[in-house]
């Protein structure tokens, strides 16, 4: 496994498209390259470890007392951790931000606990926008300054 790819993370991302179909393509003309799996398992480690970025970021906000930060801050762990899930099982990912809501709908069908993920990172996602947009002086009992990281750390509680 590389430690670093030989080429940059977003040339790769471009010049591959969805590196599944473009191994698969390789294959075909019996020019199989294992490299491709590992520099794609590369960057979506790279996304796993910029989701615990953010999830460290958050504690140390949360234990600052920056609510809204911090939902933003636990937002993103779920979501990046989410992105480099889906990277790895779908072979592709947006890249222009516009996959915010595919963070909950797109893990695969095979990831554990799959109801209990898709819907903490929809809670995340909604209270993130909350904390983003919203005045909470009006609403602050839909949206109290609970712990954002919870969802992402805590184990769930049997129903």
């Amino acid at each position: 496994m590389p430690t670093k790819l030989s080429v940059q993370e977003l040339h790769f991302l471009k010049l591959t498209g969805n590196h599944l179909d473009f191994s698969q393509k390789l294959i075909s003309l019996d020019c199989p390259n294992p490299d491709i799996n590992q520099y794609a398992k590369y960057i979506s480690e790279a996304w796993f470890r910029l989701g615990e970025q953010h999830l460290s970021d958050a504690k140390k906000i949360l234990s600052a007392g920056c609510t809204r930060a911090t939902y933003a801050r636990a937002y993103y762990a779920a979501y990046n951790a989410s992105k480099g899930t889906r990277y790895i099982a779908k072979g592709s990912v947006s890249m222009r931000g516009d996959d915010h809501g595919k963070a909950s709908t797109e893990l695969p069908g095979d990831f554990p606990d799959i109801a209990s993920w898709a819907n903490r990172i929809t809670v995340l996602y909604e209270h993130r926008l909350h904390a983003d947009y919203d005045n909470w002086t009006d609403t602050p009992s839909k949206y109290p300054p609970a712990k954002p990281g919870a969802l992402i750390c805590e184990p769930l509680k049997a129903a």
